[in-house]
């Protein structure tokens, strides 16, 4: 049976989809471009359309239609699953909708439809007020005092809603829309004597607007649809500001004001800024800060990260000078440092060994430490003291675009905001100073950067930095755990016991990716499946007795996709196998659409302990992904069981393999690619592939000479 992503890719061709941003001239079998995700003047952007893939050899960046629809709309893979569903005509089933029927579905997205122009609808009428009506007088009064243009009036689509009880509802129930409506969508409440639903042709005693005498603010999702709206009040009149309640299209714990308009200018600055409220928001934009976003009622939460992460990785916190605005900052880069995924560093690790003469040397021989770094980087605007975003922007611009270039990096602030309140004159005061920073210090995993702010604590609190530096060895052997080290080159006999699982690994274990990364030595094979399991199972073909299902894969199988579900059902079944991986592999190295998307998901949910909302995996996919996870799990519950140790040297050799897999598809379109260069004469991109193309052979030696896979 086909899956619903491979129907979409079969009617989305990937050369149509890229042609719609990419400009794309004839190469050969293949079309070529400039790259839209870095800058560059030779074009190093490919697309064939036999495999309906694409690559860019400058960024190394590649995928499928999914994969370029996500990166360069900045989307979710469920949103882009339902963009090109959409495009190709293909109903599918949305989040959360697993136990609905088909027909239960379609009720429910024709519900969102409806909502949708419901909301629509009030926007104009908002809008019109704002603009034309008498009692709109003190609403512009106070969008002028507050420096908003009439043009960014009319881009945000501001509006009034007037101090009466049922404007916008008479209004809406003439369009048609039934008073239910109205309530279910966020616009109206009931009256104490409840709905009359009077099917809209009148009021009926049974709601009133849930806006009056408010500045409205249209509340956009990323693919621009108005989905619920945000009131400010004027003068001293409470709540300052009133938001749409939850509606079927609005939660605003996950919704960021202006993202539909500052997704691509976030994407070029390779920055994102986050400010406190709307005015903050549509002020920086009208200066030139597009890449300005604004949370919504309530603090950053993690799935505005997640959100964001698929843009940018430098976050820049805005937030008001107050109390209040503080503690905010101080939750934002908390929520940021917890759902920014942690990028595994492989570095070598040298082992002393003696040569002629009874000197040393240090070789690595396949041993590397994977070294855990978060994928992010997090850093603070410094703005004149009591003065909001918007306030700086209107005063002095000037002021503004420095603190944007230059925002305060996030071990500086923490420098000022730990020692707040300490008297470092004082002994007291010193140790607690270092008490506090020193743990912070010891997150640096760059070297230079860390002593440089070892020498700054030592000046600030008047200490020897030896001092320092020995408390921070304190501290870093207590930090030691988030690091893995991995060893590909040592067999693993039939006398490899259980005793090398790695304890917290165990299957079974109930840690279902709780565990922190804990030090390991692993170690690969020759061979997909141990000379011991082959020599069981050549005995027992010839003693006519049936032949038990392998542990692992056979390597002679070409099939990647078996190869991909095995893993991702070793995953599934023991999340503490992922930091084995994860140094190994990446979401590029899987050839399924599927499959890339829950090894990304699987990634980022158990390296963070646990998943959002404590959810299970199930309620975190669309239904699209379901069967894979099903064929996934079968995949591995069909071999036989394995032991901590079995599934640490099977993740590890198939990720391996996988790695492999991806590297030899790397050279064959390098080489393709190359020789069409060639005929045309580029010596600039001959130049740049030839260098390619022996960095990625240099990989394919050393995982080669490291696992002795061959072939």
């Amino acid at each position: 049976m086909t899956s619903i992503i491979e129907t979409i890719k079969a009617k989305v061709d990937v050369v149509e989809e890229i042609g719609l941003v990419v400009a794309l001239q004839k190469s050969g079998k293949s079309f070529k471009g400039l790259c839209p995700f870095h800058n560059e003047r030779t074009p190093s952007f490919y697309v064939f359309g036999e495999s309906q893939t694409w690559r860019c050899f400058g960024c190394n960046e590649g995928g499928d239609v999914f994969t370029f629809v996500q990166m360069q709309q900045g989307l979710e893979f469920r949103e882009a699953l339902l963009y090109l569903a959409e495009k190709a005509g293909v109903a599918v089933e949305d989040y959360s909708s697993h136990n609905r029927s088909p027909e239960e579905e379609r009720e429910a997205q024709a519900a969102k439809e409806r909502l949708r122009k419901l909301n629509e609808d009030a926007l104009l009428w908002f809008h019109q007020m704002l603009l034309r009506s008498k009692d709109a007088a003190e609403a512009r009064a106070y969008v002028q005092s507050r420096g908003i243009s009439s043009e960014s009036v009319v881009a945000f689509s501001l509006g009034y809603a007037p101090d009466r009880r049922e404007g916008l509802s008479s209004y809406l129930l003439g369009q048609g829309y039934t008073e239910s409506e109205l309530v279910s969508g966020g616009l109206a409440r009931m009256r104490d004597g409840g709905i009359g639903d009077s099917g809209g042709t009148g009021i009926g005693g049974g709601i009133y607007d849930y806006f009056r005498h408010r500045l409205i603010f249209p509340i956009r999702d990323t693919r621009g649809r108005v989905i619920g709206f945000g009131g400010r009040a004027f003068g001293d009149a409470q709540p300052k500001y009133l938001n749409s309640p939850q509606t079927l299209l609005f939660e605003k714990n996950s919704v960021l004001y202006a993202m539909d308009m500052a997704r691509d200018a976030i994407k070029q600055a390779k920055q994102v800024v986050i400010v406190e409220g709307y005015v903050d928001a549509v002020i920086a934009h009208q200066y030139g800060t597009k890449q300005t976003v604004a949370c919504i009622g309530s603090a950053i939460t993690e799935k505005h990260i997640q959100q964001l992460k698929k843009l940018t990785r430098q976050v820049t916190l805005a937030l008001d000078p107050d109390a209040a605005g503080a503690a905010a900052t101080e939750h934002g880069i908390q929520e940021a440092l917890k759902t920014f995924d942690r990028t595994i560093v492989p570095v070598p690790v040298a082992t002393a060994t003696k040569v002629a003469g009874g000197r040393k040397r240090n070789e690595p021989r396949g041993m590397i430490r994977l070294e855990e770094q978060v994928d992010a980087e997090i850093n603070v605007l410094q703005l004149p003291p009591g003065q909001d975003p918007d306030e700086v922007i209107v005063q002095n611009i000037a002021v503004w675009d420095y603190a944007v270039a230059h925002p305060l990096p996030l071990v500086d602030y923490y420098f000022g905001t730990k020692t707040a309140g300490l008297n470092l004159r004082e002994p007291a005061g010193k140790t607690e100073a270092a008490k506090r920073l020193l743990p912070i210090i010891g997150m640096i995993s760059d070297r230079i950067k860390r002593d440089a702010y070892m020498r700054k604590l030592a000046t600030m609190i008047s200490t020897d930095e030896r001092i320092l530096y020995d408390e921070l060895q304190w501290v870093l052997r207590e930090q030691k755990t988030n690091g893995v080290v991995a060893e590909f080159s040592a067999p693993v006999g039939p006398q490899r016991s259980s005793k090398g699982a790695g304890g917290p690994f165990q299957a079974g274990s109930g840690k279902q990716g709780t565990q922190p990364i804990q030090q390991h030595i692993m170690s690969g094979e020759p061979g997909w499946i141990s000379k011991a399991e082959g020599e069981e199972s050549a005995s027992r073909e010839k003693q006519g007795q049936p032949q038990a299902q392998g542990i692992g894969l056979d390597k002679r199988k070409s099939d990647k996709i078996q190869w991909e579900d095995y893993l991702i059902g070793l995953l599934l079944q023991n999340p503490g196998l992922n930091p084995h991986v994860c140094g190994i592999i990446n979401d590029g190295d899987f050839a399924g659409t599927d499959t890339r998307e829950l090894y990304h998901i699987l990634n980022s949910v158990y390296q963070r302990g646990s998943s959002p909302s404590y959810e299970p995996l199930e309620q975190l996919v669309p239904s699209a992904l379901l069967t894979t996870i099903a064929r996934a799990r079968q995949s591995v519950e069909s071999r036989s069981p394995l032991d901590g140790a079995g599934q640490i040297k099977n993740a590890v050799q198939c990720a391996t393999r996988l790695k492999r897999t991806r590297l030899v598809q790397l050279n064959i379109e390098l080489q393709y690619v190359l020789r069409e260069a060639e005929s045309t004469g580029d010596v600039a991109v001959v130049q740049q592939l030839k260098h390619k193309l022996l960095e990625n052979q240099k990989q394919l030696r050393t995982i080669d000479s490291a696992t002795h896979l061959q072939g």
